[in-house]
């Protein structure tokens, strides 16, 4: 790349040459940018690539293709997802902050409904997106509660499916991930892998033990009230039973997501069960289970890396 004129003039040209190669070769293959596709995102797309304009290409064409399939849900079909996966504030940045609430999900869902729940927190991330983040710093944070989940019962493929999809669709999207929680064998995986990480990542990447409650009231302007917080808003003191998803809602709610020719859930390949290791009593299950935490660690770090940093993985 050529160093700039005094005036920043020559940088500024050759920094946009890109998106007009980019529009050249997009339409010489007939394909139309949807509206969602500003010049922002674009640039976002460029930063996953590299810079490599038949990376960028690419990459471009498989998220189009992706939205034409795949069924954002609309805001009043999310409300059964709620309880489960929510904005809920803003970060002392100012930047908007989704709840997963990962633990609660795999202990109270039937494993027909897990793509539907992947297909909720995938929708409420476009939804933040548009509708919430700030121009200044159009990114997000995500509070990850793991409460309730077992190193030897995770749904692993479920979690690779969903990093998988916002690695590619929503790239440099994430100002920081905290993870509380956890259960303590992969807790103590994770503090240790990320000293491996470059410095820029590892202040994006967080995992809680018991002082959770101290970092998200440093981070968060208001902590939900499961948490330990004093929230009062309509999420905090009406919580959802999880027992109001029935066993016979997967069908319904599927039929419910689908539009058209769309397939709601068609990237999203979930397990049907939990992939669930033998009871902790010896010491080969104590491996398993370290192996098992360090894949779990291992998803967090690619998700992180996904969406904000694509060097960001050792």
């Amino acid at each position: 790349r050529e160093a700039a004129d005094g005036d920043g003039t020559k940088d500024i040209v050759v920094s946009e040459n890109w998106l007009v190669l980019l529009f050249k070769e997009l339409e010489k293959q007939g394909i139309t940018l949807p509206e969602r596709f500003s010049e922002d995102e674009l640039r976002r797309f460029h930063m996953a690539a590299n810079g490599d304009l038949s990376i960028l290409v690419s990459s471009v064409k498989k998220t189009i293709r992706w939205r034409e399939t795949f069924h954002i849900l609309t805001l009043q079909e999310l409300e059964k997802w709620s309880h489960l996966v929510f904005w809920h504030g803003f970060d002392t940045t100012l930047r908007p902050c989704l709840v997963i609430r990962l633990g609660l999900a795999c202990s109270s869902i039937a494993p027909r409904d897990r793509p539907c729940f992947g297909q909720a927190v995938v929708s409420q991330i476009d939804h933040g997106i548009i509708h919430l983040t700030n121009e200044e710093d159009p990114r997000i944070t995500v509070l990850l509660d793991c409460h309730g989940i077992s190193p030897f019962k995770f749904p692993m493929q479920m979690m690779r499916s969903f990093v998988n999809l916002v690695q590619e669709n929503y790239p440099n999207r994430l100002g920081v991930l905290i993870v509380v929680r956890l259960p303590p064998v992969v807790r103590v995986i994770a503090q240790t892998f990320i000293q491996l990480l470059k410095p820029s990542t590892k202040q994006k990447l967080r995992f809680e033990g018991e002082s959770y409650k101290k970092t998200l009231a440093e981070f968060l302007q208001i902590v939900p009230a499961f948490l330990g917080g004093k929230c009062n808003c309509s999420r905090c003191k009406k919580p959802r039973d999880s027992s109001l998803i029935q066993a016979g809602e997967g069908s319904r709610s599927r039929s419910l997501t689908s539009a058209g020719s769309r397939s709601p859930v068609s990237d999203m390949d979930l397990d049907e069960e939990l992939e669930e290791l033998p009871s902790p009593y010896n010491c080969e299950n104590a491996i398993r289970a370290a192996v098992v935490g360090l894949l779990m660690v291992w998803i967090f770090v690619a998700f992180l890396a996904g969406m904000n940093d694509p060097q960001s993985i050792p």
